[in-house]
């Protein structure tokens, strides 16, 4: 954590990164309350944990899996426990939640609520990175775009932090509202959105990083990152599940 510190925008990035935690809770505790929640105080505990544990171990798997050839060669236990993907938080986030609605059986749809904080989060988390310069890896290829970045080293490069805030704006103002008779639909359609996004940015993100200057380098697996297969699976994913949750609207609708 010493190295970590003295790295410039260390700080805003951490600062920066609590916010967003704290913002979206804030803006999923009010979200929540309008929609279906067990009755029983244990078994909302048991969501939120599913949510929290699920999306703790995904977020760590997916930075190991990116990063997991140089982890092997080279990697300290520092270097194992440290990182994380915000991608992987929300793939392994959604399978917890759904083993814990599994164990209480409750079926209805816990996910529209998530949406609002997800993009709040998002964004706000996602300025941090900006700011962070070249040591957090989410920095993108040299640009000669008159809106290029200098992240410290004097290259004009790709915003990919700026980027992504930017789409996910507009992917959040799309969804916003839509899908209201259709529980899950909007929070199945903003994920599958989002690894969309993913999977495209990540095309303009060095795929090597440097260690001297606190980075790993990343792996690529038949041409493409952990992150990207993991965006197209998720894709896949959320977007069969974004056809379940609208199929009975459907039919309605028909009859």
């Amino acid at each position: 954590m010493t190295l970590l510190h003295s790295l410039p925008g260390y700080d805003a990035h951490l600062v920066l990164e609590m916010l967003a935690y704290l913002v979206g809770a804030r803006i999923y505790w009010g979200a929540v309350r309008a929609q279906p929640r067990p009755a029983a105080w244990a078994d909302r505990l048991a969501l939120v944990a599913g949510a929290v544990c699920g999306a703790a171990l995904g977020s760590k798997a997916l930075h190991v899996l990116e990063h997991l050839p140089y982890l092997l060669e080279q990697g300290t236990p520092a270097l194992w426990l440290g990182g994380k993907s915000v991608l992987g938080g929300f793939i392994g986030g959604t399978l917890g939640v759904e083993l814990a609605k599994r164990l209480i059986a409750w079926r209805p749809s816990t996910g529209d609520a998530w949406v609002p904080a997800l993009a709040a989060g998002l964004v706000i988390g996602r300025l941090g990175c900006q700011l962070s310069g070249l040591w957090d890896q989410t920095y993108g290829t040299p640009t000669t775009l008159p809106w290029g970045w200098d992240y410290g080293d004097g290259v004009p490069r790709h915003p990919t932090a700026l980027y992504e805030m930017l789409l996910v704006i507009t992917l959040f103002l799309a969804v916003r509202g839509r899908w209201r008779y259709a529980p899950g639909a909007r929070f199945a359609a903003f994920l599958a959105g989002y690894c969309l996004i993913r999977l495209g940015l990540d095309f303009l993100k060095p795929p090597f990083g440097d260690v001297a200057a606190g980075t790993l380098p990343a792996a690529l697996y038949a041409g493409l990152s952990a992150i990207q297969w993991a965006a197209l699976l998720g894709l896949a994913g959320y977007g069969w599940l974004f056809a379940l949750r609208t199929r009975s609207t459907r039919s309605l609708s028909a009859a």
